[in-house]
């Protein structure tokens, strides 16, 4: 992974002192003009790293739904995190196959050049905080995150359907449904269908992580979900984990330590991350988890300890 930390070099440093009297007034022009030969063109690559828009929904197409820059560049593209499909040497985004509720930096070095262009975009859907609910002093209530903005409501006004089933709700046929037996209401989670909110305290008593309940217990599910946004209900959806322990010093080490290299690797609108240039993504995930393992921001955590 690529730090942000972008070193200037002056290049011919070395040359000017070796050189003879009479090179000695050639060099120095021809570096200075170099140098803002490369900072003009620096400039002029960042400047014209766009995409068309800042937030992209999916959208239900026979194909892969592809996003290419406005211009098209040279150079090496990354993106934090790395749940976002991007193709390392034209910067296009494949939006289908990247996770969905996540705010993205996407870097670019132009070629030619040691510098790092940065930009923000957002694959429109929901995430949930990775996060520690403790039953007895909290309401035990999980709600989504839109757009990767806190506090802002889900674009529901033509309804949203949260656990979507195998079932033809739009009347066009079961091809864009998601597989049978992944609803998670069925399983005890007691959710929101209208909002994707989940009561975790009932969710434990509906027997979500098992009828006896183990201190460590833990189980992934799929919230297969459809918003009325520019999505236009298009099937969406989102792994998350739940945790289970009575006490929250049951919580291993280890697991804390992920838990924290998790949310750092979650961006979020707020009054801190307005300027791509002031986001830091070296977060050793690795070294983190103890056993070699990348920490990855998905799926979402969500720990419930009973006291």
């Amino acid at each position: 992974m690529k730090s942000n930390a972008i070193i200037a070099t002056v290049a011919g440093a070395a040359m000017l002192f070796s050189c003879t009297k009479e090179n000695n007034s050639i060099h120095p022009s021809a570096a200075v003009s170099d140098n803002m030969s490369q900072a003009a063109m620096a400039l002029s690559s960042c400047d014209m790293f766009a995409y068309p828009d800042s937030v992209f929904y999916l959208e239900e197409l026979p194909t892969d739904y592809i996003v290419h820059t406005v211009t098209p560049l040279q150079g090496t593209f990354g993106c934090y995190p790395n749940e976002l499909k991007i193709d390392p040497t034209n910067g296009d985004l494949d939006i289908t196959e990247s996770e969905t509720g996540l705010k993205y930096l996407i870097w670019y070095v132009p070629t030619g050049t040691h510098d790092t262009c940065k930009k923000f975009i957002t694959v429109a859907g929901i995430d949930y905080t990775d996060s520690i609910y403790t039953l007895k002093n909290n309401p035990s209530l999980a709600t989504p995150v839109y757009n990767a903005t806190p506090g802002a409501a889900t674009a529901c006004s033509g309804n949203c359907e949260f656990d979507d089933g195998a079932d033809d709700d739009d009347g066009d046929g079961i091809a864009d449904e998601p597989p049978p037996g992944q609803e998670v209401i069925p399983q005890g989670i007691a959710m929101d269908k209208s909002t994707g909110a989940i009561n975790l305290k009932q969710s434990i008593k509906n027997g979500a992580l098992g009828d006896t309940l183990v201190p460590g217990a833990f189980k992934d599910f799929i919230l297969n979900y459809r918003i009325s946004d520019g999505s236009n209900k298009t099937l969406n959806k989102l792994n998350f984990r739940m945790y289970y322990f009575k006490k929250q010093s049951q919580i291993p080490k280890a697991l804390l330590k992920q838990l924290q290299a998790k949310k750092q690797q979650v961006l979020l609108n707020n009054q801190f991350q307005v300027n791509p240039a002031t986001v830091s993504y070296t977060v050793n995930m690795a070294a983190i988890s103890g056993k070699g393992q990348e920490v990855k921001c998905r799926p979402p955590y969500i720990i419930i300890v009973q006291n």
